[in-house]
């Protein structure tokens, strides 16, 4: 059986509203709106019950296709990541029906300071404002913004986390930018004023450029990881995550850092591996280092999928093979991941780098930026001229 304990005890929501399965899955759960629906409509939905139906049938869902990908070249995925989280959960798989839902993955709107290369308007507002400045207000980017408004729009979903909050031991908040939405951390007082933060973990992914006045909250909670999504350094951070600041990142890095000595708290770096960073690594892992971070945890590209190591253009693939093989003895501590990026690029198919150009080449000249100045290595692969 490929089980995954997710559909049994967790759910995602989106930035604009929708709910998933869980992150990775690629269709969001069909009738559910969360201005109108409660995690438990969804949570009880014929979608999940299909869902959980064909796991017991030893199936692979087709939704859950990133996490084959991803086993399939070596990988471990985020279906086995928590199978073993959450070990300790006596789930009976042997129903439709989840039992109650324990974890939580809240995207809270997508109230955001950045427009990042690898992400868009569904979930950044910043992104969403540039696409309407460039295309009106009829583009679809105008209509995800205004959905990415629900957290606060929406009494009856507040009101039925309310009732499930004693049942909920695992928080994960992305975002948008999670420490830029209030309504989390409304959420994490209301869990400290009930008595219940005590046996409840949080996982955070932040972009690195707030360092939350709220963040004394997070003393009365279990255990509380704060992941940074830093996939380049210096330069190169700055031209993918644009609005960021290197040294500001930097900065809250270490106040973060800093709070271990007195909180609950450890810290990560999330390296997203993508098509724009996978010649420069070893620059991450060396400046990594010097941030004494708790653990190192790589991410693959799925989506936007003209970045993903999957795509990598006709012609360039045995470039990066070649540059992969070379590098694994420099990335032994990391062994694991790292192998599989190879295995992920032999078994790409081959593209053409049209679409990737195409769009670099758009929000480059509408930023007055240039990939080919902070990204040379990858731009000569990839044959980009600005």
């Amino acid at each position: 059986m490929h089980k995954c304990i997710l559909p049994w005890i967790s759910l995602e929501t989106t930035p604009i509203g929708g709910v998933r399965p869980c992150c990775l899955h690629t269709e969001e759960i069909s009738g559910v709106d969360l201005t109108t629906d409660t995690l438990e409509d969804a949570f009880n939905s014929k979608g999940m019950r299909d869902l959980r139906r064909s796991f017991r049938r030893g199936e692979k869902p087709v939704g859950c296709k990133r996490c084959w990908l991803e086993e399939n070249a070596g990988k471990k995925s985020k279906r086995q990541h928590m199978l073993k989280k959450f070990k300790h959960v006596k789930e009976d798989y042997s129903t439709n029906l989840g039992s109650k839902l324990q974890f939580l993955d809240l995207k809270l709107g997508n109230i955001c300071n950045l427009k990042c290369r690898i992400c868009g308007s569904w979930s950044s507002s910043k992104w969403a404002q540039e696409e309407i400045a460039q295309h009106g207000k009829k583009h679809i980017a105008n209509h995800w913004f205004k959905q990415g408004q629900w957290p606060r729009k929406s009494r009856k979903f507040w009101k039925h986390i309310d009732t499930i909050l004693p049942d909920i031991k695992y928080f994960e908040f992305t975002g948008g930018e999670p420490f830029l939405i209030k309504q989390h951390f409304d959420l994490l007082q209301r869990a400290v004023d009930r008595g219940l933060a005590k046996d409840i973990d949080i996982h955070y992914n932040t972009n690195a450029t707030r360092f939350p006045k709220q963040h004394e909250l997070w003393q009365h909670f279990k255990h509380v990881q704060i992941a940074f999504s830093i996939d380049n350094t210096g330069k190169r951070f700055e031209y993918e995550r644009d609005g960021a600041k290197w040294r500001t990142a930097n900065t809250n890095i270490d106040k973060i850092n800093n709070l271990r000595e007195q909180y609950p708290i450890t810290t990560q770096l999330c390296c997203t591996w993508n098509i724009q960073n996978i010649y420069y690594l070893n620059d991450v892992l060396t400046w990594a280092e010097t941030k004494n971070f708790n653990n190192i945890h790589f991410n693959l590209m799925h989506d936007p999928w003209e970045y993903s190591l999957t795509k990598i253009p006709r012609g360039a693939k045995a470039s990066v093979i070649s540059y992969l093989q070379k590098q694994q003895v420099v990335w032994s501590k990391y062994a694991a991941d790292i192998h599989s990026l190879k295995e992920i690029v032999v078994f790409s198919r081959q593209e053409d780098s049209v679409d990737l150009i195409k769009k670099i080449r758009v929000t480059d000249l509408y930023r007055n930026q240039n990939f080919a100045e902070t990204h040379s290595k990858i731009a000569k692969l990839i044959h980009y001229e600005k």
